[in-house]
């Protein structure tokens, strides 16, 4: 057998013992969870330098890429009250619901993170400058059912959680609350406010969202298995063309003046999924210029 220098030995051996050097290991979700909260205090601090990120990081704030260090990062002031954590260690992703402050203001923000070998390779965020919308999240905490630990007889698969989360949209283009596997005590929120009525499943069925043609691109980015939860980023497009739809009964319904332009709206949702239904819908959302395309999606 060919013997190694001994002091070649000795060179890999102060190298591999070295912090930071050599493979790094998998990130679990305290990791991930950690380094989230390492970016959130960079952010207040404005210092990018402070994250350990990949050479080719790429960074958006309401679906511009920008340069990590601009935007929020100059602005923010403080942390809120409201921290919400989701995780997806099998793909290296984490995502973030949280108030802030920016120059004082309340704000909310929704991140999502992609880690690679313990380093930040994508942060992805939308920025909600609505005061309200800030105050209406921190009067309440987490909900324990977006917390919990599923079971793991009590679990779907990756696969099943998001085919079954994807149902939602259909039924949403559709008009039809029953293509979708909505639970009987099905809610969703929208930028801190309950808006599915009495059930999910019978809203859809009104057709109040006919005006709604398409919802595209749909990239659900975290499947949170312990928890049973699946988080992504949904684009509702609004040609502002359509000017009245049918109620289910037949008769007309005039759209607000709001829905008679033309908009995108970059929906952040995140599902859970109980008893192999949505049970819960909580979405945070930003206006867009319509056709706004998101950096992360591949040109064709």
């Amino acid at each position: 057998m060919r013997r190694i220098p001994i002091l070649f030995a000795l060179a890999l051996s102060v190298l591999h013992a070295q912090p930071g050097r050599g493979p790094a290991g998998p990130c679990d979700r305290p990791c991930l969870e950690g380094i989230v909260n390492q970016y959130l205090d960079a952010l207040v601090a404005h210092a990018p330098g402070r994250l350990q990120v990949t050479d080719d990081v790429r960074f958006t704030e309401n679906d511009v890429e920008l340069k990590l260090g601009e935007a929020l990062w100059k602005t923010a002031s403080g942390l809120g009250a409201y921290k919400l954590y989701f995780a997806d260690p099998q793909q290296g992703q984490v995502g973030f619901y949280g108030t802030i402050r920016e120059n004082g203001r309340p704000a909310t923000l929704v991140l999502r993170l992609k880690v690679e070998n313990r380093r930040i390779s994508e942060a992805e965020s939308l920025v909600l400058r609505g005061a309200a919308t800030a105050q209406r999240i921190e009067m309440e905490s987490p909900d324990p059912l977006l917390l919990e630990t599923v079971p793991p007889a009590e679990r779907i698969s990756r696969t099943e959680l998001v085919r079954r989360t994807n149902l939602y949209f259909e039924a949403i283009e559709q008009g039809n609350g029953k293509v979708a596997p909505f639970h009987p005590d099905c809610a969703r929120f929208e930028n801190g406010m309950k808006t599915s009525g009495v059930n999910c499943s019978d809203q859809l069925d009104t057709k109040i969202f006919d005006y709604i043609q398409k919802i595209a691109p749909r990239r659900f980015m975290i499947v949170d298995e312990e928890r049973q939860l699946v988080f992504g980023f949904f684009m509702f497009n609004h040609p502002g063309d359509i000017l009245w739809t049918k109620n289910a009964d037949g008769s007309r319904r005039d759209q607000s003046a709001a829905a008679t332009r033309p908009f995108s709206v970059d929906v952040a949702e995140l599902f859970r999924i109980q008893d192999k239904q949505i049970r819960k819908i909580d979405a945070l959302m930003v206006s867009l210029p319509y056709g706004q395309q998101n950096p992360f999606v591949p040109k064709k």
